[in-house]
């Protein structure tokens, strides 16, 4: 396929836990980037220097000088290998696993969707005083908005950890974990799920 593609685009960022900017971009069309991007400025990249200017790529990136950045990516490469890289993969893929395994059966979770979506796990918490609510309820939706938003304030105040929840697509307020850490093992997932039962229980 990769014949057929006009250019090819390539973001380590979170599955690999890679610095942000070490994003990777192919085109086939020589010269392509120096005419998107390039301003010539002469304070930066002066013509008249004693070697070959074509070799100074920094005018040819969004990123002008940072253009190097990706080099901490060929360092990560280099001390993981291929193997190292594909241990974390899996490591990640194993933690939302046992994650969802946790938390499906318990009645203060509530699965938006019943598997992990890559590593990402999508869930309502259900604290005690809308857990048993009818669905139905013209209530239900506006407490169950409130209830992540009072969590993270805790989560925030005691310094424990950070996890994301946002609304889309109509829904109310829910958890997003992305599991990226393959340092985190099946004990620090089982605390995670401890604090949020701590933080959200009695709202």
């Amino acid at each position: 396929m990769a014949n057929r593609a006009d250019s090819i685009t390539w973001n380590p960022h979170k599955m690999l836990v890679v610095p942000q900017q070490c994003s990777v971009f192919l085109t086939k069309h020589e010269g392509l980037l120096a005419q998107t991007h390039s301003l010539k400025a002469a304070y930066l990249f002066q013509p008249d220097k004693f070697y070959d200017t074509s070799y100074d790529t920094g005018d040819k990136h969004v990123q002008c000088g940072r253009r190097a950045d990706v080099l901490k990516f060929w360092f990560m490469w280099k001390a993981k290998g291929w193997s190292g890289f594909e241990k974390h993969v899996d490591k990640i893929f194993e933690n939302a696993d046992y994650f969802i395994s946790k938390i499906k059966d318990r009645p203060d979770f509530d699965l938006i969707v019943p598997e992990p979506e890559c590593t990402n796990c999508c869930f309502f918490y259900l604290p005690s005083s809308i857990r048993n609510m009818n669905k139905n309820d013209p209530t239900y939706k506006e407490k169950l908005h409130k209830v992540a938003p009072k969590m993270k304030e805790r989560m925030m105040m005691a310094g424990t950890m950070m996890v994301a929840y946002q609304a889309v697509r109509g829904l109310p307020n829910f958890w997003r974990v992305l599991f990226q850490n393959s340092a985190m093992d099946k004990p620090d997932i089982d605390l995670l799920i401890q604090r949020f039962e701590e933080y959200g229980k009695d709202l």
